[in-house]
Protein backbone atom coordinates (compact mmCIF):
# COMPACT_ATOMS: atom_id res chain seq x y z
CA UNK A 1 0.00 0.00 0.00
CA UNK A 2 1.37 3.43 -0.95
CA UNK A 3 1.76 6.39 1.32
CA UNK A 4 -1.27 8.17 -0.18
CA UNK A 5 -3.40 5.10 0.24
CA UNK A 6 -2.29 4.83 3.87
CA UNK A 7 -3.10 8.47 4.58
CA UNK A 8 -6.57 8.32 3.08
CA UNK A 9 -7.56 4.83 4.20
CA UNK A 10 -11.11 4.75 5.64
CA UNK A 11 -11.17 5.13 9.41
CA UNK A 12 -12.89 2.60 11.61
CA UNK A 13 -16.30 3.83 12.72
CA UNK A 14 -16.23 5.08 16.32
CA UNK A 15 -18.41 3.03 18.65
CA UNK A 16 -20.68 5.39 20.59
CA UNK A 17 -21.60 4.53 24.13
CA UNK A 18 -25.19 4.43 25.35
CA UNK A 19 -27.06 7.07 27.35
CA UNK A 20 -26.61 10.16 25.13
CA UNK A 21 -26.39 13.67 26.51
CA UNK A 22 -29.83 15.20 26.85
CA UNK A 23 -30.20 18.74 25.56
CA UNK A 24 -33.49 20.60 25.98
CA UNK A 25 -34.32 23.27 23.37
CA UNK A 26 -36.86 25.77 24.71
CA UNK A 27 -37.97 28.25 22.03
CA UNK A 28 -41.28 29.22 20.47
CA UNK A 29 -39.59 29.45 17.03
CA UNK A 30 -39.63 26.03 15.35
CA UNK A 31 -36.89 27.03 12.94
CA UNK A 32 -34.51 27.44 15.91
CA UNK A 33 -35.18 23.81 16.85
CA UNK A 34 -34.52 22.65 13.27
CA UNK A 35 -31.33 24.67 12.96
CA UNK A 36 -29.96 23.38 16.28
CA UNK A 37 -30.65 19.75 15.43
CA UNK A 38 -29.07 20.14 11.98
CA UNK A 39 -25.98 21.99 13.24
CA UNK A 40 -25.25 19.35 15.88
CA UNK A 41 -26.52 16.21 14.15
CA UNK A 42 -23.08 14.53 14.24
CA UNK A 43 -21.88 16.00 17.54
CA UNK A 44 -20.30 13.69 20.14
CA UNK A 45 -18.65 14.31 23.49
CA UNK A 46 -16.90 11.61 25.46
CA UNK A 47 -18.13 9.14 22.78
CA UNK A 48 -21.75 10.01 23.52
CA UNK A 49 -24.12 11.72 21.05
CA UNK A 50 -26.79 14.30 21.84
CA UNK A 51 -30.45 13.48 22.32
CA UNK A 52 -32.55 16.60 21.68
CA UNK A 53 -35.81 17.30 23.49
CA UNK A 54 -37.99 20.16 22.28
CA UNK A 55 -40.29 22.46 24.22
CA UNK A 56 -42.06 25.45 22.66
CA UNK A 57 -42.98 27.26 25.87
CA UNK A 58 -41.70 27.67 29.41
CA UNK A 59 -44.72 25.80 30.75
CA UNK A 60 -44.06 22.81 28.48
CA UNK A 61 -40.37 22.87 29.47
CA UNK A 62 -41.29 22.80 33.16
CA UNK A 63 -43.26 19.58 32.71
CA UNK A 64 -40.41 17.99 30.73
CA UNK A 65 -37.89 18.94 33.42
CA UNK A 66 -40.06 17.33 36.07
CA UNK A 67 -39.93 14.06 34.14
CA UNK A 68 -36.23 14.21 33.21
CA UNK A 69 -33.77 15.01 35.98
CA UNK A 70 -30.75 14.10 33.84
CA UNK A 71 -30.93 16.85 31.21
CA UNK A 72 -27.43 18.27 30.79
CA UNK A 73 -28.10 21.53 28.93
CA UNK A 74 -31.05 23.79 28.28
CA UNK A 75 -30.88 26.19 25.31
CA UNK A 76 -33.38 28.78 26.51
CA UNK A 77 -35.12 31.64 24.74
CA UNK A 78 -36.27 34.54 26.92
CA UNK A 79 -39.35 35.93 25.17
CA UNK A 80 -41.99 33.24 24.59
CA UNK A 81 -45.49 33.20 26.07
CA UNK A 82 -44.39 36.28 27.98
CA UNK A 83 -41.47 38.69 27.81
CA UNK A 84 -39.87 37.07 30.87
CA UNK A 85 -40.99 33.46 30.35
CA UNK A 86 -37.42 32.22 29.92
CA UNK A 87 -36.11 34.07 32.95
CA UNK A 88 -39.04 32.84 35.03
CA UNK A 89 -38.15 29.30 33.97
CA UNK A 90 -34.60 29.83 35.26
CA UNK A 91 -36.06 30.63 38.69
CA UNK A 92 -38.26 27.54 38.52
CA UNK A 93 -35.33 25.30 37.61
CA UNK A 94 -32.99 26.55 40.31
CA UNK A 95 -35.34 27.19 43.21
CA UNK A 96 -38.51 25.13 42.72
CA UNK A 97 -37.10 22.07 40.98
CA UNK A 98 -33.86 22.50 42.94
CA UNK A 99 -31.78 21.57 39.90
CA UNK A 100 -28.31 23.10 40.19
CA UNK A 101 -26.51 20.76 37.79
CA UNK A 102 -28.22 21.56 34.48
CA UNK A 103 -26.30 24.10 32.39
CA UNK A 104 -28.58 26.97 31.31
CA UNK A 105 -27.61 28.86 28.16
CA UNK A 106 -29.73 31.89 27.34
CA UNK A 107 -30.18 32.19 23.56
CA UNK A 108 -32.22 35.27 22.78
CA UNK A 109 -33.16 37.17 19.64
CA UNK A 110 -34.26 40.24 21.59
CA UNK A 111 -31.32 41.31 23.77
CA UNK A 112 -32.94 44.69 24.35
CA UNK A 113 -35.67 43.09 26.46
CA UNK A 114 -33.18 40.98 28.45
CA UNK A 115 -29.78 42.74 28.45
CA UNK A 116 -26.81 40.42 28.97
CA UNK A 117 -25.28 42.15 32.00
CA UNK A 118 -28.60 42.38 33.82
CA UNK A 119 -29.41 38.71 33.19
CA UNK A 120 -25.93 37.53 34.24
CA UNK A 121 -26.11 39.62 37.45
CA UNK A 122 -29.62 38.58 38.50
CA UNK A 123 -30.14 35.01 37.28
CA UNK A 124 -28.28 31.76 37.88
CA UNK A 125 -27.37 31.01 34.26
CA UNK A 126 -24.16 29.68 32.75
CA UNK A 127 -23.94 31.48 29.42
CA UNK A 128 -25.66 34.20 27.39
CA UNK A 129 -25.73 34.25 23.58
CA UNK A 130 -27.55 36.27 20.98
CA UNK A 131 -29.06 34.15 18.23
CA UNK A 132 -27.36 36.20 15.52
CA UNK A 133 -23.89 35.42 16.89
CA UNK A 134 -24.48 31.72 17.50
CA UNK A 135 -23.09 30.20 14.27
CA UNK A 136 -22.65 26.48 13.83
CA UNK A 137 -19.07 26.62 15.09
CA UNK A 138 -19.94 28.88 18.02
CA UNK A 139 -22.84 26.60 18.92
CA UNK A 140 -20.51 23.58 18.78
CA UNK A 141 -18.00 25.28 21.10
CA UNK A 142 -20.70 26.45 23.51
CA UNK A 143 -22.30 23.01 23.80
CA UNK A 144 -18.97 21.23 24.24
CA UNK A 145 -17.89 23.62 26.97
CA UNK A 146 -21.23 23.30 28.76
CA UNK A 147 -21.13 19.49 28.62
CA UNK A 148 -17.62 19.49 30.06
CA UNK A 149 -18.87 21.61 32.96
CA UNK A 150 -21.91 19.40 33.44
CA UNK A 151 -19.78 16.25 33.50
CA UNK A 152 -17.46 17.69 36.15
CA UNK A 153 -20.39 18.83 38.30
CA UNK A 154 -22.09 15.42 38.06
CA UNK A 155 -18.84 13.65 38.98
CA UNK A 156 -18.37 15.92 41.99
CA UNK A 157 -21.98 15.42 43.01
CA UNK A 158 -21.66 11.64 42.68
CA UNK A 159 -18.50 11.73 44.79
CA UNK A 160 -20.27 13.86 47.36
CA UNK A 161 -23.19 11.42 47.44
CA UNK A 162 -20.77 8.52 47.76
CA UNK A 163 -19.06 10.18 50.73
CA UNK A 164 -22.43 11.01 52.28
CA UNK A 165 -23.61 7.43 51.82
CA UNK A 166 -20.48 6.24 53.62
CA UNK A 167 -21.07 8.78 56.37
CA UNK A 168 -24.66 7.66 57.07
CA UNK A 169 -24.24 3.89 56.54
CA UNK A 170 -23.08 1.24 58.97
CA UNK A 171 -20.26 -0.57 57.19
CA UNK A 172 -21.06 -4.01 58.62
CA UNK A 173 -24.82 -4.29 58.13
CA UNK A 174 -25.47 -1.69 55.44
CA UNK A 175 -28.12 -0.14 57.69
CA UNK A 176 -28.31 3.54 58.47
CA UNK A 177 -26.13 4.65 61.37
CA UNK A 178 -26.51 7.23 64.14
CA UNK A 179 -25.79 10.10 61.74
CA UNK A 180 -28.61 8.93 59.45
CA UNK A 181 -30.98 8.55 62.39
CA UNK A 182 -30.23 12.09 63.54
CA UNK A 183 -30.92 13.32 60.02
CA UNK A 184 -34.23 11.42 59.79
CA UNK A 185 -35.31 12.77 63.19
CA UNK A 186 -34.88 16.35 62.02
CA UNK A 187 -38.61 16.82 61.47
CA UNK A 188 -41.62 18.42 63.11
CA UNK A 189 -43.62 15.21 62.69
CA UNK A 190 -44.25 13.10 65.83
CA UNK A 191 -42.17 9.92 65.65
CA UNK A 192 -41.75 6.68 67.57
CA UNK A 193 -38.25 5.36 68.23
CA UNK A 194 -37.15 1.99 69.61
CA UNK A 195 -33.60 1.22 70.74
CA UNK A 196 -32.70 -2.45 70.94
CA UNK A 197 -29.72 -3.80 72.89
CA UNK A 198 -28.72 -7.45 72.43
CA UNK A 199 -28.37 -8.95 75.91
CA UNK A 200 -24.94 -10.37 76.83
CA UNK A 201 -23.59 -9.78 73.32
CA UNK A 202 -20.07 -9.12 74.65
CA UNK A 203 -20.04 -12.67 75.99
CA UNK A 204 -20.66 -14.00 72.47
CA UNK A 205 -17.66 -12.00 71.22
CA UNK A 206 -15.51 -13.23 74.11
CA UNK A 207 -16.45 -16.90 73.78
CA UNK A 208 -16.85 -17.36 70.01
CA UNK A 209 -14.83 -14.46 68.58
CA UNK A 210 -15.63 -11.29 66.68
CA UNK A 211 -16.34 -13.09 63.41
CA UNK A 212 -19.26 -14.95 64.99
CA UNK A 213 -20.37 -11.71 66.66
CA UNK A 214 -20.36 -9.92 63.29
CA UNK A 215 -22.40 -12.70 61.70
CA UNK A 216 -24.93 -12.42 64.50
CA UNK A 217 -25.20 -8.66 64.00
CA UNK A 218 -25.82 -9.20 60.28
CA UNK A 219 -28.56 -11.74 60.98
CA UNK A 220 -30.04 -9.54 63.68
CA UNK A 221 -30.32 -6.63 61.26
CA UNK A 222 -31.99 -8.91 58.72
CA UNK A 223 -34.53 -10.11 61.31
CA UNK A 224 -35.39 -6.52 62.19
CA UNK A 225 -35.98 -5.68 58.52
CA UNK A 226 -38.18 -8.74 58.03
CA UNK A 227 -40.18 -8.47 61.26
CA UNK A 228 -40.71 -4.69 61.34
CA UNK A 229 -43.47 -2.86 59.51
CA UNK A 230 -42.79 -1.88 55.91
CA UNK A 231 -42.79 1.82 56.84
CA UNK A 232 -40.21 1.32 59.61
CA UNK A 233 -36.58 2.31 59.10
CA UNK A 234 -33.87 0.19 60.72
CA UNK A 235 -30.50 1.47 61.97
CA UNK A 236 -27.43 0.15 63.71
CA UNK A 237 -26.12 2.85 66.03
CA UNK A 238 -23.10 1.17 67.60
CA UNK A 239 -21.84 -2.25 68.70
CA UNK A 240 -24.99 -4.25 69.59
CA UNK A 241 -27.45 -1.34 69.69
CA UNK A 242 -30.01 -1.07 66.88
CA UNK A 243 -32.90 1.32 66.32
CA UNK A 244 -36.32 1.29 64.66
CA UNK A 245 -37.94 4.57 63.62
CA UNK A 246 -41.50 5.12 62.43
CA UNK A 247 -43.95 8.00 62.24
CA UNK A 248 -47.10 8.42 64.29
CA UNK A 249 -49.48 7.53 61.46
CA UNK A 250 -47.86 4.21 60.64
CA UNK A 251 -48.27 2.41 63.97
CA UNK A 252 -51.02 3.37 66.39
CA UNK A 253 -49.92 0.96 69.08
CA UNK A 254 -46.13 0.97 69.09
CA UNK A 255 -45.91 -1.16 72.23
CA UNK A 256 -47.71 -4.07 70.57
CA UNK A 257 -45.40 -3.76 67.60
CA UNK A 258 -42.38 -3.76 69.92
CA UNK A 259 -43.53 -6.90 71.72
CA UNK A 260 -44.12 -8.61 68.38
CA UNK A 261 -40.57 -7.78 67.26
CA UNK A 262 -39.16 -8.91 70.60
CA UNK A 263 -40.99 -12.22 70.25
CA UNK A 264 -39.66 -12.71 66.71
CA UNK A 265 -36.09 -12.15 67.92
CA UNK A 266 -36.46 -14.45 70.92
CA UNK A 267 -37.81 -17.28 68.76
CA UNK A 268 -35.19 -16.91 66.04
CA UNK A 269 -32.40 -19.48 65.88
CA UNK A 270 -29.07 -17.94 64.89
CA UNK A 271 -27.10 -20.64 63.07
CA UNK A 272 -23.46 -19.57 62.78
CA UNK A 273 -20.61 -21.94 61.89
CA UNK A 274 -22.79 -24.92 62.74
CA UNK A 275 -23.65 -23.64 66.23
CA UNK A 276 -27.14 -22.57 67.28
CA UNK A 277 -27.51 -19.36 69.24
CA UNK A 278 -30.52 -17.64 70.77
CA UNK A 279 -30.58 -14.06 72.04
CA UNK A 280 -32.82 -11.78 74.02
CA UNK A 281 -33.10 -8.01 73.65
CA UNK A 282 -33.70 -5.15 76.03
CA UNK A 283 -35.58 -2.25 74.50
CA UNK A 284 -36.15 1.43 75.22
CA UNK A 285 -39.18 3.01 73.55
CA UNK A 286 -40.22 6.59 72.87
CA UNK A 287 -43.81 6.88 71.65
CA UNK A 288 -45.06 9.61 69.33
CA UNK A 289 -42.82 12.49 70.42
CA UNK A 290 -40.79 15.32 68.89
CA UNK A 291 -37.28 16.35 69.93
CA UNK A 292 -34.45 14.66 71.86
CA UNK A 293 -35.69 11.29 70.68
CA UNK A 294 -32.38 9.43 70.87
CA UNK A 295 -31.60 10.79 74.32
CA UNK A 296 -35.03 9.80 75.60
CA UNK A 297 -34.80 6.31 74.10
CA UNK A 298 -31.35 5.85 75.64
CA UNK A 299 -32.72 6.89 79.03
CA UNK A 300 -35.55 4.36 78.68
CA UNK A 301 -33.05 1.68 77.64
CA UNK A 302 -30.82 2.48 80.61
CA UNK A 303 -33.81 2.23 82.95
CA UNK A 304 -34.76 -1.13 81.44
CA UNK A 305 -31.25 -2.51 81.88
CA UNK A 306 -31.24 -1.44 85.53
CA UNK A 307 -34.32 -3.59 86.10
CA UNK A 308 -33.40 -6.75 84.19
CA UNK A 309 -32.56 -8.13 80.79
CA UNK A 310 -35.10 -8.99 78.09
CA UNK A 311 -37.24 -6.05 79.17
CA UNK A 312 -39.14 -3.27 77.39
CA UNK A 313 -39.26 0.18 78.97
CA UNK A 314 -41.33 3.07 77.59
CA UNK A 315 -39.95 6.55 78.20
CA UNK A 316 -41.72 8.94 80.54
CA UNK A 317 -40.64 11.99 82.48
CA UNK A 318 -41.22 10.05 85.72
CA UNK A 319 -38.53 7.43 85.18
CA UNK A 320 -36.15 7.03 88.12
CA UNK A 321 -33.16 7.65 85.90
CA UNK A 322 -34.64 11.01 84.84
CA UNK A 323 -34.95 12.03 88.46
CA UNK A 324 -31.37 10.88 89.08
CA UNK A 325 -30.08 12.91 86.15
CA UNK A 326 -31.87 16.00 87.44
CA UNK A 327 -30.47 15.41 90.92
CA UNK A 328 -26.94 14.93 89.57
CA UNK A 329 -27.24 18.09 87.53
CA UNK A 330 -28.41 20.06 90.56
CA UNK A 331 -25.74 18.71 92.90
CA UNK A 332 -22.95 19.08 90.36
CA UNK A 333 -23.82 22.77 90.07
CA UNK A 334 -24.03 23.15 93.84
CA UNK A 335 -20.74 21.32 94.37
CA UNK A 336 -18.88 23.50 91.88
CA UNK A 337 -20.40 26.58 93.46
CA UNK A 338 -19.33 25.37 96.91
CA UNK A 339 -15.77 24.71 95.69
CA UNK A 340 -15.59 28.15 94.09
CA UNK A 341 -17.01 29.98 97.10
CA UNK A 342 -15.53 28.05 100.05
CA UNK A 343 -18.86 26.53 101.03
CA UNK A 344 -17.44 23.05 101.63
CA UNK A 345 -16.99 23.00 105.38
CA UNK A 346 -15.21 20.52 107.66
CA UNK A 347 -17.28 19.38 110.65
CA UNK A 348 -15.66 17.45 113.51
CA UNK A 349 -17.11 14.51 115.45
CA UNK A 350 -15.40 13.37 118.65
CA UNK A 351 -14.06 9.86 119.17
CA UNK A 352 -14.03 8.76 122.82
CA UNK A 353 -11.68 6.34 124.57
CA UNK A 354 -13.98 3.69 126.05
CA UNK A 355 -11.60 3.13 128.96
CA UNK A 356 -11.21 6.73 130.13
CA UNK A 357 -14.28 8.34 128.61
CA UNK A 358 -12.09 11.15 127.29
CA UNK A 359 -12.13 12.59 123.77
CA UNK A 360 -8.87 11.47 122.22
CA UNK A 361 -9.38 12.30 118.55
CA UNK A 362 -11.84 13.70 116.02
CA UNK A 363 -13.04 12.66 112.60
CA UNK A 364 -13.22 15.45 110.01
CA UNK A 365 -16.44 15.17 107.99
CA UNK A 366 -17.43 17.25 104.98
CA UNK A 367 -20.57 19.37 104.83
CA UNK A 368 -21.93 21.52 102.01
CA UNK A 369 -23.63 24.83 102.68
CA UNK A 370 -26.13 26.10 100.11
CA UNK A 371 -28.53 28.98 100.70
CA UNK A 372 -28.02 28.72 104.46
CA UNK A 373 -28.79 24.97 104.60
CA UNK A 374 -26.12 22.44 105.63
CA UNK A 375 -26.10 19.16 103.68
CA UNK A 376 -24.36 15.90 104.62
CA UNK A 377 -22.40 13.77 102.10
CA UNK A 378 -25.41 11.48 101.82
CA UNK A 379 -26.90 14.02 99.41
CA UNK A 380 -23.92 14.76 97.17
CA UNK A 381 -21.18 12.13 97.50
CA UNK A 382 -22.35 9.92 94.61
CA UNK A 383 -22.64 12.99 92.39
CA UNK A 384 -19.17 14.11 93.42
CA UNK A 385 -17.80 10.74 92.36
CA UNK A 386 -19.68 10.90 89.06
CA UNK A 387 -18.44 14.44 88.41
CA UNK A 388 -14.83 13.64 89.38
CA UNK A 389 -14.81 16.09 92.30
CA UNK A 390 -13.92 13.76 95.17
CA UNK A 391 -10.23 14.68 95.23
CA UNK A 392 -10.99 18.41 95.37
CA UNK A 393 -13.35 17.78 98.29
CA UNK A 394 -10.71 15.74 100.12
CA UNK A 395 -8.16 18.53 99.61
CA UNK A 396 -10.50 21.13 101.12
CA UNK A 397 -11.37 18.98 104.14
CA UNK A 398 -7.76 17.97 104.81
CA UNK A 399 -6.48 21.54 104.66
CA UNK A 400 -9.24 22.80 106.97
CA UNK A 401 -8.58 19.94 109.40
CA UNK A 402 -4.84 20.64 109.45
CA UNK A 403 -5.52 24.31 110.12
CA UNK A 404 -7.92 23.49 112.94
CA UNK A 405 -5.72 20.92 114.71
CA UNK A 406 -2.52 22.93 114.37
CA UNK A 407 -3.53 24.63 117.63
CA UNK A 408 -4.29 21.42 119.59
CA UNK A 409 -2.46 18.22 120.45
CA UNK A 410 -5.37 15.92 119.51
CA UNK A 411 -5.21 13.41 116.71
CA UNK A 412 -7.67 13.56 113.84
CA UNK A 413 -8.81 11.43 110.90
CA UNK A 414 -9.82 12.30 107.35
CA UNK A 415 -11.67 10.08 104.88
CA UNK A 416 -9.93 9.36 101.60
CA UNK A 417 -11.33 7.59 98.53
CA UNK A 418 -10.06 5.40 95.75
CA UNK A 419 -10.04 8.48 93.49
CA UNK A 420 -7.77 10.31 95.94
CA UNK A 421 -5.32 7.43 96.10
CA UNK A 422 -4.83 7.26 92.33
CA UNK A 423 -4.04 10.98 92.01
CA UNK A 424 -0.35 11.29 91.16
CA UNK A 425 0.07 14.42 93.28
CA UNK A 426 -1.77 13.04 96.32
CA UNK A 427 1.24 12.27 98.54
CA UNK A 428 2.93 15.56 97.67
CA UNK A 429 -0.24 17.50 98.57
CA UNK A 430 -0.62 15.70 101.91
CA UNK A 431 3.00 16.25 102.88
CA UNK A 432 3.09 19.92 101.86
CA UNK A 433 -0.15 20.71 103.72
CA UNK A 434 0.87 18.87 106.87
CA UNK A 435 4.29 20.57 107.00
CA UNK A 436 2.74 23.96 106.31
CA UNK A 437 0.64 23.68 109.48
CA UNK A 438 3.41 22.02 111.52
CA UNK A 439 1.55 18.78 112.29
CA UNK A 440 3.35 15.49 112.88
CA UNK A 441 2.28 12.73 110.51
CA UNK A 442 1.62 10.33 113.42
CA UNK A 443 -1.33 12.48 114.53
CA UNK A 444 -3.18 11.98 111.23
CA UNK A 445 -5.36 8.94 110.48
CA UNK A 446 -6.59 8.26 106.96
CA UNK A 447 -9.86 6.35 106.81
CA UNK A 448 -10.38 4.11 103.80
CA UNK A 449 -13.29 1.91 102.83
CA UNK A 450 -12.89 -1.83 102.47
CA UNK A 451 -13.31 -1.44 98.73
CA UNK A 452 -11.89 -3.79 96.11
CA UNK A 453 -10.89 -0.88 93.85
CA UNK A 454 -8.56 0.41 96.59
CA UNK A 455 -7.16 -2.95 97.56
CA UNK A 456 -6.41 -4.08 94.00
CA UNK A 457 -5.25 -0.86 92.33
CA UNK A 458 -1.43 -0.78 92.17
CA UNK A 459 -1.24 3.03 92.32
CA UNK A 460 -3.57 3.13 95.34
CA UNK A 461 -1.58 0.38 97.04
CA UNK A 462 1.68 2.24 96.38
CA UNK A 463 0.31 5.45 97.89
CA UNK A 464 -1.03 3.62 100.95
CA UNK A 465 2.40 2.12 101.56
CA UNK A 466 4.01 5.55 101.14
CA UNK A 467 1.63 7.04 103.72
CA UNK A 468 2.52 4.32 106.20
CA UNK A 469 6.24 4.79 105.55
CA UNK A 470 5.87 8.53 106.17
CA UNK A 471 4.32 7.79 109.58
CA UNK A 472 0.63 8.36 108.88
CA UNK A 473 -1.93 6.05 110.49
CA UNK A 474 -4.35 3.88 108.52
CA UNK A 475 -7.94 3.20 109.55
CA UNK A 476 -10.35 0.79 107.82
CA UNK A 477 -13.81 2.36 107.83
CA UNK A 478 -17.24 0.68 107.82
CA UNK A 479 -15.76 -2.79 108.22
CA UNK A 480 -18.32 -5.55 107.82
CA UNK A 481 -20.54 -4.23 105.01
CA UNK A 482 -18.34 -4.10 101.91
CA UNK A 483 -16.07 -6.99 100.94
CA UNK A 484 -16.06 -8.22 104.56
CA UNK A 485 -12.87 -10.16 103.93
CA UNK A 486 -10.99 -10.82 107.15
CA UNK A 487 -7.91 -11.72 105.14
CA UNK A 488 -7.61 -8.07 104.09
CA UNK A 489 -7.04 -7.09 107.71
CA UNK A 490 -3.81 -9.03 107.62
CA UNK A 491 -2.78 -7.62 104.25
CA UNK A 492 -3.06 -3.97 105.32
CA UNK A 493 -0.85 -2.33 107.94
CA UNK A 494 -3.81 -1.00 109.92
CA UNK A 495 -3.91 0.93 113.18
CA UNK A 496 -7.68 0.97 113.62
CA UNK A 497 -10.75 -0.88 112.32
CA UNK A 498 -14.07 0.95 112.55
CA UNK A 499 -16.93 -1.50 112.99
CA UNK A 500 -19.80 -0.43 110.78
CA UNK A 501 -22.71 1.23 112.51
CA UNK A 502 -25.18 -1.26 111.03
CA UNK A 503 -24.01 -3.73 113.68
CA UNK A 504 -23.63 -1.21 116.51
CA UNK A 505 -26.87 0.76 116.35
CA UNK A 506 -29.06 -2.24 117.33
CA UNK A 507 -26.49 -4.26 119.24
CA UNK A 508 -28.61 -3.86 122.38
CA UNK A 509 -31.55 -5.73 120.79
CA UNK A 510 -30.11 -7.76 117.90
CA UNK A 511 -28.27 -10.96 118.78
CA UNK A 512 -26.82 -11.32 115.27
CA UNK A 513 -25.26 -7.88 115.41
CA UNK A 514 -23.56 -8.78 118.67
CA UNK A 515 -22.23 -12.05 117.19
CA UNK A 516 -20.78 -10.28 114.13
CA UNK A 517 -19.19 -7.62 116.34
CA UNK A 518 -17.67 -10.28 118.60
CA UNK A 519 -16.19 -12.03 115.55
CA UNK A 520 -14.58 -8.80 114.35
CA UNK A 521 -13.23 -8.10 117.83
CA UNK A 522 -11.78 -11.59 118.14
CA UNK A 523 -9.82 -11.19 114.92
CA UNK A 524 -8.66 -7.61 115.54
CA UNK A 525 -7.44 -8.49 119.04
CA UNK A 526 -5.45 -11.38 117.57
CA UNK A 527 -3.64 -9.12 115.07
CA UNK A 528 -3.23 -6.23 117.48
CA UNK A 529 -5.50 -3.70 115.77
CA UNK A 530 -7.66 -1.32 117.80
CA UNK A 531 -11.39 -0.87 117.11
CA UNK A 532 -13.91 1.95 116.97
CA UNK A 533 -17.67 1.45 117.37
CA UNK A 534 -19.64 3.79 115.10
CA UNK A 535 -23.29 4.86 115.52
CA UNK A 536 -23.24 4.87 119.31
CA UNK A 537 -26.55 6.65 119.78
CA UNK A 538 -27.56 5.77 123.34
CA UNK A 539 -26.21 5.04 126.82
CA UNK A 540 -27.29 1.40 126.49
CA UNK A 541 -25.28 0.91 123.29
CA UNK A 542 -22.30 2.76 124.78
CA UNK A 543 -22.30 0.51 127.84
CA UNK A 544 -22.42 -2.62 125.67
CA UNK A 545 -19.51 -1.64 123.39
CA UNK A 546 -17.42 -0.75 126.46
CA UNK A 547 -18.24 -4.07 128.07
CA UNK A 548 -17.33 -5.96 124.86
CA UNK A 549 -13.83 -4.45 124.89
CA UNK A 550 -14.10 -2.10 121.93
CA UNK A 551 -11.36 0.54 122.26
CA UNK A 552 -13.12 3.67 121.02
CA UNK A 553 -16.67 4.87 120.46
CA UNK A 554 -18.19 7.45 118.11
CA UNK A 555 -21.79 8.58 117.66
CA UNK A 556 -24.42 11.20 118.39
CA UNK A 557 -24.71 10.11 122.03
CA UNK A 558 -21.09 11.14 122.51
CA UNK A 559 -21.13 14.15 120.25
CA UNK A 560 -22.63 15.32 116.96
CA UNK A 561 -20.45 16.61 114.11
CA UNK A 562 -19.93 20.35 114.61
CA UNK A 563 -17.87 23.04 112.87
CA UNK A 564 -15.96 23.54 116.15
CA UNK A 565 -14.35 21.15 118.63
CA UNK A 566 -16.12 20.31 121.86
Amino acid sequence: MGTDELLFAPEEEEQLSEAPWKVLIVDDDREVHSFTRLALHDFTFERKPIHFISAYSAAEATEILKEHDDIAIILLDVVMESETAGLDLVETIRYHLDNTTIRIIIRTGQPGIAPERYVIDHYDINDYKEKTELTTDRLYTTIRSALSQYKQIVELLNKKNEIYATLITDTLTGLGNRVKLNYDLDTEMPMSLVLLNIDAFSMINDVYGFEVGDQMLLQFGKILRESSCTECTIYRLEADIFAILTSQKEIQDIQKEVLRIQSAITKHLFLINGIDHRVNVTMGVVEHEIGNMIQKAEIALREARKMSRNRVQVYSDNLAVIKQIKENTKWTKWLKDALDNNKLIAYYQPIVDCGSGEIVKYEALVRLEHDGVIYTPFHFLSTARYAGLLYQITQRVFEQACARFSTTALDFSVNITDQDLIEHGFIEFIEQTRKHYGIESGRIYFEILEDSSILTNPIAEKHLNELITLGYRLCLDDFGVQCSNFAQLGNLDLDIVKIDGIYIKDIDVNKKSRIVTESILFFTHKIGVKTVAEFVHSAQVYDIVKAMGIDYAQGYFLGEPKPDLI
